[in-house]
């Protein structure tokens, strides 16, 4: 039994051992001796009978004997049952997250053989060749004389005569809609080569960091602490999504030579790990395992694994000081009853759009994980698969397919688990290269048996 990591990242409790790159975990297996008594009733070693005598060389033999059949039985209760299918793998360099060079590579085979594929590469090529003809459309911003970082074309949120905060949402979508832009170019590039959509993808990142200002204007910050976009109902969700999109994109064109080591210093300092860390003071998202707080988290987990900071990457997946040893929080607290157990698709949910999208986060965790050489499917005996399982009843009609937030993560649990009863799901799923953390995950390169 070999797993290979960089990282010591799962519990001892969960029945899976990782260790260093290269290295063997260390199986104990143990086999109950006999009584004293039944030792020297069974096997004596000397005997004044005339029928049987037995030396020691004969005892250390069948006892030789014995080990080995203990070991062979308890090897065996060890490795029954289903197992994940693949071995996770250590990604070198970039793209590391959600593809790595392998995925891209299984992506420009697929896209030339499978017609779904196909089609939805050719539509999304179809888009990116337009995209790159059109203007940036980052929010442009200005810094007022009393320092307030201001966007003109947008109106900031305000509070009623109750109290409540309004907002115009126009803001955020412009922003998500940036960042889908970036996710989209990246993969055109993995998949094509083709410089042009990444040097868009890059201009867009600049800008964004332009845009977000972080650490200019007022000396003095402002509640947000130079999140200048909050002001305009840009919260703890939006944030999540955002850098979600951003990070995917970011990872892919990571190597487009045009990409200096001053335009990763701006894009990562200025705008991906400063909104990240003003993220991880939603505090709310490290116990709070519904929907929302699911995404906030993933914010945070995909911008250390995108930047490589082993502190935010453990701060998500174990909590505010936790560690393997010791869960407070993140996703690792999610690998609980509340949450995963037989016959319910995610326990901190209550509606099944809101559950599906919880345990897709969780999944879309778990395949980059596997990229850092660690298996989530599997642990915890395969705890993920409880929640597509229990989901099978509310969705297994069909009727919710179309709109469901988080179903295409049935194309990966399928590819892990290789469930017979998901077919019918995986069967009617729309090929698409749509990244939106909690509502769809691009396609599989993998040719996926479909029901007719």
């Amino acid at each position: 039994m070999k797993f290979v990591t960089q990282r010591s990242v799962l519990l001892g409790t969960a029945g899976v051992v990782f260790t260093a790159p290269g290295r063997t975990a260390n199986i104990i297996l143990t086999c109950a001796a006999p009584n004293k008594h039944d030792t020297q009733k069974q096997f004596p070693i000397s005997s004044t009978s005339k029928d049987y005598t037995m030396s020691w060389t004969h005892v250390l033999w069948l006892v030789a004997v014995l080990s080995a059949c203990c070991a062979a039985s308890s090897l065996s209760a060890q490795t029954a049952g289903p197992a994940v299918k693949g071995t996770p793998r250590l990604a070198s360099g970039h793209p590391c997250t959600l593809w790595d060079n392998q995925d891209v590579a299984a992506y420009k085979a697929s896209v030339t053989t499978d017609p779904g594929l196909k089609t939805a590469f050719e539509e999304l090529q179809a888009w990116g060749n337009k995209r790159v003809a059109e203007p940036l459309n980052v929010p442009a911003y200005k810094l007022e004389a009393d320092g307030t970082w201001t966007f003109p074309a947008f109106k900031r949120g305000y509070q009623d005569t109750s109290g409540k905060w309004k907002w115009e949402w126009d803001f955020n979508g412009t922003l998500q809609q940036c960042t889908a832009d970036v996710s989209n170019l990246g993969m055109l590039y993995a998949l094509t080569g083709d410089e042009k959509y990444a040097v868009l993808a890059r201009q867009i990142l600049l800008a964004l960091a332009d845009t977000y200002g972080y650490g200019k204007g007022s000396p003095i910050p402002d509640p947000h602490g130079y999140d200048h976009f909050e002001a305009y109902g840009f919260d703890g969700g939006d944030a999540g999504m955002f850098l979600a999109k951003a990070c995917h994109g970011y990872d892919l064109i990571y190597n487009l030579p045009l990409l200096s080591a001053e335009d990763r210093s701006h894009i990562e300092s200025d705008l991906i790990r400063p909104m990240a860390e003003h993220l991880t003071k939603t505090t709310f998202m490290y116990t709070n395992h519904g929907r929302w707080g699911m995404v906030c988290l993933y914010g945070v987990f995909i911008t250390g694994e995108t930047l490589n900071d082993q502190a935010l990457v453990d701060l998500a997946l174990y909590g505010p000081g936790g560690t393997k040893n010791k869960v407070t929080g993140g996703f690792m607290d999610c690998f609980n009853p509340a949450c995963l157990r037989d016959g319910v698709v995610w326990g901190a949910d209550t509606k099944i759009e809101e559950q599906m999208a919880a345990v897709c986060v969780l999944t879309t965790v778990a395949e980059v994980m596997w990229h850092h050489g660690v298996d989530l499917y599997a642990y915890q005996d395969m705890a993920l698969k409880k929640s597509y399982d229990a989901a099978l009843g509310p969705v297994g009609n069909g009727e919710m397919l179309p709109a469901l937030p988080g179903i295409d993560a049935y194309h990966y649990v399928f590819r892990r688990y290789q469930e017979p009863r998901y077919l019918p799901i995986v069967g009617r799923l729309k090929p698409g290269f749509t990244l939106a953390i909690s509502e769809h995950l691009p396609s599989l390169p993998a040719a996926v048996p479909t029901v007719k």
